[in-house]
Order: structure tokens, then C-alpha cells, then sequence
């Protein structure tokens, strides 16, 4: 633990080491690629700060690009919930989606309106890492004939579920989890919820972060059915329960939007993320 302190105090009380975990956060980065990222023009003053940050950035051999490790990711999410928390004191709770997602936190209730799937898995997939980062059970509900190509997605985009308990990331079907013989009755999906959490909580995890698809609900006609349980869950969900309902906008006519985004605490569109109001 002490190890642990030194590194992360290395890192927190320098401004150049916080911009290094920051950009990492993002994507690896090469020697020079850091070094036209960061305001920092010193070959020499750049790899003394990356070897500050022993144990948290390392140099994958192979494409020769610096990435965080593990705790490299931990440090930079207490970096980016300190910035969080200074803005949701603030005023201005714009922040880039993919690190607003990042930062929601148990009792969060989010929606994010996509154009694109790409758009989808490049801000919903730093929201599933996250949970898994903080010991929180995750669930990912995908519309049943997805659950193969989704698992594959997120290998792709780098999550190691070894690296997690091996009952911490669940791919789910949407269309077995909302749909009960044909219907979608809002009491009894918060009771599943509910359950849901209370069962992942036993087995030792902090808490619930679900990401799900809500095509089913338009695919099966039962779009009424859906208003009414988005109200019900409110802009406020459960304590210890996280969630980000995924809409591709497409479906979406402008009364449903506006009915929709009313029923969340946050509202997260490709360009911007902030909280309701």
C-alpha cells in the first residue's frame, strides 16, 4: 500500500504527470506522440516525468506505444472524479461524453441518444470499464441476436475480463430481460432490477452499472410501455444501481425524445454530455 501511495502522490501532485495519465486514458500513445500532446518539448523533461510514473505507465514492446496499467487506470479515474465533482458543484456539467460516462456513479440514471453504433460502443463501453474498475457488477443488455458480435466488440476494444471476477461483466438479452410473454410491465423490470442487485451485491460486488440497448421496445411495438417505465424509474434510480439506457435516434420521433430525455438525470449525445435540468 505504501507503494501504491507513493505512486499515485508522484502522480497527483504534478500537473505534467496528470496530463500523461489523462491522454493515456484516451488511447496508448507513442514517445512523440506524448511528447505534441503534452505541453512539454524536453525529450529529456518527458521521460523523466513517464518514468516517474513507474507502475502506473508502461511501454507495450510490440507497437511501442506507452499505456496505463491497471492502476494507471485507477489514478486516472480519481484524477478525472475530482474534476467531476468539481463540476457538478460548478455550473458549466458539459464535459466530453466518453469521460462524463466514465464518472456516473451509483444512483445515476443516464440516456444516450446515438446515430451510429460505433458512436454507441465508443461512449457506452468507457461506462462498462468503469464499473468494472470500482468492483461493480456489470450488466450489458443487447438485443438477442447481438450477444455474440457484442462480446466481440468489447474484446475489441480492450477491456481484459481477465483482469476482473469472472461473474463481473454479464451480456444479457434484452428481449428475455424486458419482454415476459409478449409484454414489458415497468413494476415488474425494476423488481428484476432490484433483485438483480440485491443478488450481486451478496456476491460481494459494490454495487450494479447496466448499459442496455432499448431497440426491443420499438422492434415489438411497445413504445408506450417503455414511457411508462423510464418514468417510473425517475431522473434518480436505486442506491447502488447505475444506469445508461442506449436510444438510437432513428427510432425516435421528437415527442418521444423530449418525453425520454425528461425521464434521466443525464442527457449524453456524441458531442456533449450534462445533467439535466
Amino acid at each position: 500500500m505504501k507503494d501504491w501511495d507513493d505512486q499515485i502522490h508522484r502522480a497527483l501532485t504534478h500537473p505534467i504527470r496528470r496530463r500523461i495519465i489523462e491522454y493515456l486514458q484516451e488511447r496508448d500513445l507513442s514517445f512523440h506522440e506524448l511528447l505534441k500532446s503534452t505541453v512539454v518539448r524536453n525529450h529529456g523533461k518527458l521521460g523523466f516525468h513517464i518514468k516517474a510514473l513507474g507502475g502506473l505507465v508502461e511501454r507495450e514492446p510490440s507497437m511501442k506505444k506507452y499505456r496505463l496499467t491497471d492502476r494507471g487506470q485507477l489514478a486516472g479515474e480519481l484524477i478525472w472524479d475530482a474534476r467531476f465533482i468539481i463540476a457538478r458543484s460548478g455550473q458549466d456539467l458539459a464535459l466530453k461524453p466518453t469521460r462524463y460516462t466514465r464518472h456516473l456513479r451509483l444512483g445515476d440514471h443516464a440516456i444516450l441518444f446515438y446515430d451510429t453504433e460505433d458512436d454507441m460502443h465508443e461512449i457506452s463501453f468507457p461506462f462498462l470499464e468503469a464499473g468494472l474498475l470500482k468492483g461493480e457488477a456489470v450488466v450489458y443488455l443487447v438485443p438477442e441476436h447481438k450477444m455474440d458480435s457484442e462480446s466481440r466488440e468489447i474484446q475489441r476494444y480492450g477491456i481484459n475480463l481477465d483482469h476482473f471476477h469472472k461473474e463481473a461483466l454479464t451480456i444479457m438479452s434484452a428481449n428475455e430481460w424486458y419482454l415476459k410473454r409478449g409484454k414489458a410491465q415497468a413494476e415488474t423490470i425494476i423488481a428484476n432490477w432490484l433483485s438483480l442487485l440485491k443478488e450481486k451485491r451478496k456476491g460481494g460486488f459494490t454495487g450494479l452499472r447496466a448499459a442496455t440497448e432499448m431497440k426491443v421496445f420499438f422492434d415489438y411495438a411497445k413504445s408506450e410501455e417503455l414511457l411508462r417505465y423510464e418514468a417510473a424509474l425517475g431522473r434518480q434510480l436505486a442506491p447502488n444501481l447505475c444506469g445508461l439506457c442506449l436510444y438510437d435516434t432513428h427510432r425516435l420521433d421528437e415527442e418521444r425524445f423530449i418525453q425520454l430525455n425528461k425521464s434521466h438525470g443525464h442527457s449524453i449525445f456524441k458531442g456533449i454530455a450534462l445533467k439535466t435540468t
